[in-house]
């Protein structure tokens, strides 16, 4: 009888813990919905409904002549998962699309007619996704739902329960990675094949859930591994858990990692076995990804976000810019847990070769975190780019240039942004930028990338302030094309063991030694070209919690996905 009456006071207390939550859930939306935020939309969500009509129309023309031309540029470029055909099949295929094609021709430049002059006058250089717009308020069911998704269990994500003041301090995990979601016949051209199936497959990762798996001739426990304790994106280093917004971190043994003074003592190279990992069973706060290209691809992989992510940025571009014109957007893409208060996009006004397609460039954001004590908003900056790429004198000419453009473009927008609502007093938490930078801070032939003034701004926890080169727990990120698809890195399992391994690595990742000086330096597999950088804001102690390298995506993308948790805290 007592323990009956005991389980139900116990119940009536979690009721009414869960109704605090509730209301200080409801308390915080309802806060954040006060400051300014952006219309959800296309690049043209705020032009007059003519406008709206004729980009659709225009869109909507082109994009089967560009699917077929696609299809069949790609069936000339064979990959290592391409199947071999009969090639009376294959002629009669490219037949068949070269008349649909060429039927399809007329619209399409009726379409470009249409489009080309549009983009004079295009408003904005991105699409945007929010869980809200201005007719639902803070209390809409669908609002509430899209946060509520995103709850692993009561109170356990911090955006969805009164954020806690900085002077406790606030932690946050970012993660990213290229994509390389191209065309069929560029993705053919890196090894890569079914773009819009990578799509669906990458979103599964990125929100915790299972991928599929094609099946291959390894043994059995060579599939997807459960989650272990080394599974997670947002684990410290200390022996105590650390708790942030209700979520706990599970402990790893060892020391806290100082942001300054990661010492190589405490990361031994079997310590390459604590920071690479096969999955993550935690949502990242944000999600920084490049090289999304490919529009079919896109849709995937963004309403696979959606369930997860309330706020994204994707189908970024300027195609009419510096006096010259881009076929491809600059494949940017930040998905988030916190929402966006201002955006901005910079596309770099130089190219080399093939870049020039591209519309590259810098997007950077800046993010509301809530409020502190004393009714200051919290904030921050985050940023993320794609370089140049190729390694030659020309392609290191063009990434100096555009390196040297990010730190004003970063240094302008925060100064525009912070003008823009001067009601209230701001505390920024943090300012970042993440990439794929294409190139690496150990070879000799990215030397020239190595000594622009952007890099002394901000901090790698990737190296050894000491000494200045990389830690010993540092592995590569970009990946050996004509290798990935083999058996023994085929899963995300075997690519781990391949990481963590000093005698095969080199093997199937990038070296930071060119081949021809293989005989004077070992290969080292140690090529990291994606990039997640920090600069110290005022008055806040900047702690790198844990940097971890996922395998998940193997045989998806070419390149390693990077994740940062870090701690902001009042000096």
């Amino acid at each position: 009888m007592d323990q009956s009456k005991t389980t139900r006071k116990r119940t009536t207390n979690i009721h009414k813990m869960s109704e605090t939550n509730e209301a200080e859930t409801s308390a915080y939306m309802a806060e954040s919905l006060t400051k300014p935020h952006l219309m959800p939309g296309g690049p043209y969500t705020s032009s007059n409904v003519i406008v709206q009509c004729l980009y659709k129309i225009s869109t909507v023309c082109l994009t089967p002549w560009s699917h077929i031309l696609d299809r069949l540029l790609a069936m000339f470029i064979r990959t290592s998962e391409t199947s071999r055909g009969s090639i009376l099949g294959f002629c009669i295929k490219a037949f068949l699309l070269l008349i649909v094609l060429v039927c399809l021709t007329p619209i399409a430049i009726f379409a470009f007619i249409i489009w080309f002059p549009l983009q004079w006058f295009r408003p904005r250089s991105f699409s945007y996704i929010s869980p809200h717009t201005e007719k639902e308020s803070s209390s809409s069911g669908k609002y509430e739902r899209v946060f509520l998704s995103n709850r692993h269990s009561p109170s356990v994500s911090s955006i969805t329960s009164a954020p806690h003041s900085a002077r406790g301090g606030q932690t946050f995990s970012i993660m990213s990675v290229n994509l390389c979601l191209m065309p069929e016949f560029i993705a053919h051209i890196n090894n890569l094949t079914n773009s819009v199936t990578r799509g669906k497959k990458m979103a599964a990762f990125f929100c915790g859930d299972p991928v599929p798996r094609a099946k291959t001739n390894q043994g059995v426990g060579e599939g997807v591994a459960k989650p272990t304790e080394t599974d997670f994106l947002v684990s410290t280093l200390s022996t105590e858990s650390v708790s942030t917004g209700g979520r706990e971190y599970e402990p790893i043994a060892g020391e806290n990692i100082d942001s300054r003074s990661i010492t190589s003592a405490q990361w031994s190279i079997t310590s390459k076995e604590r920071t690479v990992s096969e999955n993550f069973s935690f949502i990242a706060d944000f999600l920084c990804l490049q090289e999304v290209f490919d529009g079919r691809s896109t849709n995937q992989l963004i309403q696979g976000l959606k369930r997860k992510y309330p706020y994204i940025i994707y189908d970024v571009s300027q195609p009419l810019h510096n006096c010259r014109m881009t076929l491809l957007g600059s494949g940017l893409c930040i998905a988030s847990l916190h929402p966006f208060i201002d955006i901005s996009f910079k596309p770099y006004p130089d190219g080399h070769n093939d870049d020039k397609l591209a519309c590259k460039g810098l997007l950077m954001t800046k993010v509301f975190l809530g409020k502190d004590d004393r009714g200051h908003d919290l904030v921050g900056y985050l940023a993320t780019t794609h370089l140049q790429a190729w390694s030659h004198t020309h392609a290191s000419s063009v990434r100096c240039k555009q390196l040297d453009s990010i730190y004003s473009w970063m240094e302008e927008f925060k100064l525009n942004s912070a003008t823009r609502d001067g009601k209230t007093p701001e505390k920024v938490l943090f300012n970042v930028i993440t990439g794929d930078f294409n190139f690496d801070k150990a070879s000799y032939y990215d030397l020239n990338e190595q000594r622009c003034q952007f890099l002394q701004q901000f901090i790698d926890p990737c190296i050894d302030e000491q000494s200045g080169g990389q830690h010993s727990w540092v592995v590569g990120t970009e990946l050996n094309q004509t290798r990935m698809h083999e058996d023994r890195v085929k899963t995300p399992r075997g690519l781990q063991r391949m990481l963590v391994s000093e005698l095969e690595r080199c093997r199937y990742v990038a070296s930071t030694t060119p081949t021809k000086n293989s005989l004077q330096k070992p290969q080292d597999g140690k090529r990291k070209i994606d990039y997640i950088l920090y600069e110290e804001c005022p008055n806040i102690n900047t702690d790198i919690k844990e940097f971890k390298f996922f395998t998940g995506l193997a045989t998806l993308t070419d390149h390693i996905p990077v994740g940062m948790v870090f701690s902001c805290n009042d000096i």
